[in-house]
């Protein structure tokens, strides 16, 4: 395969059905990958879940469990949301397909991450806002969707699918999960410390810059470049603060 697989992780969020869980094992095995990650999960222990993963108990009995998505892609260099529902902010948006293309030029170095909702709600928009991009799967009526299993299946097949091509070069280093969070909060400090208000809210006014982000995943040397923008601006801040009460403080 020329899509490495180690690097790739799909990320089931609070699943609900221990079947489920066991047939997502079993999807992702059989299209040559390993790594299952569970949020808060169900009972995945269950008989149900071994008989559905059929020959993939050893995907289940390594799945990692974690208390929430955010702790679950703190490794993670590139995640996207799956959903099936309309959302008020757009970030940028890929079919299965075109998803496979931009995943497996990334995977050669990088670690990404497929992450899916709960069988009945899906995602929070906190949980999107997490990620990096956003995934739909096309059908022909919205209702009935595919189920959880289904879903996993039909990423795994594309990603696949798509190591048949021709292998893509990506020398770039992307950056991790918390330097991109870090360069979203280092934004914010400094807007408020100039006392910059938006229009609407600042979660609102930062997931802005995160569908800015969220269009082509950012590099160590984006972030960092980001970082000397802020700190430059954060230092002639201060500089001016200093000289004003310095004269205040001789007059």
């Amino acid at each position: 395969m020329k899509i490495f697989s180690d690097n790739v992780y799909f990320i089931l969020v609070e699943p609900q059905t221990p079947g489920n869980v066991g047939a997502a094992a079993r999807a992702i095995k059989t299209m040559g990958f390993t790594h299952l990650r569970l949020v808060n999960p169900c009972d995945y222990h269950s008989p149900q879940a071994r008989w559905m993963a059929h020959a993939s108990e050893d995907v289940l009995e390594a799945a990692t469990v974690f208390p929430d998505l955010s702790e679950a892609l703190q490794d993670i260099h590139f995640a996207v949301a799956t959903t099936q529902r309309e959302r008020e902010f757009h970030f940028p948006f890929f079919t299965p397909r075109e998803l496979a293309a931009e995943l497996t030029p990334m995977s050669r170095e990088h670690r990404v991450a497929i992450v899916f909702g709960r069988e009945q709600t899906g995602l929070t928009n906190e949980e999107l806002r997490l990620c990096h991009a956003i995934s739909t799967i096309p059908a022909a009526v919205s209702h009935p969707s595919l189920n959880l299993a289904q879903a996993v299946m039909v990423y795994a097949y594309e990603l696949f699918q798509f190591s048949f091509e021709e292998e893509k070069r990506y020398a770039g280093k992307l950056a991790t999960h918390p330097e991109v969070e870090a360069l979203y909060r280092h934004l914010e400090e400094s807007l408020r410390h100039v006392g910059f208000q938006p229009m609407d809210n600042w979660e609102n006014f930062i997931t802005r810059f995160r569908r800015f982000f969220g269009r082509r995943a950012p590099e160590v040397r984006d972030v960092r470049l980001m970082h000397k923008v802020l700190q430059a601006f954060d230092v002639y801040i201060s500089q001016l603060e200093k000289q004003l009460t310095s004269r205040k403080d001789s007059d």
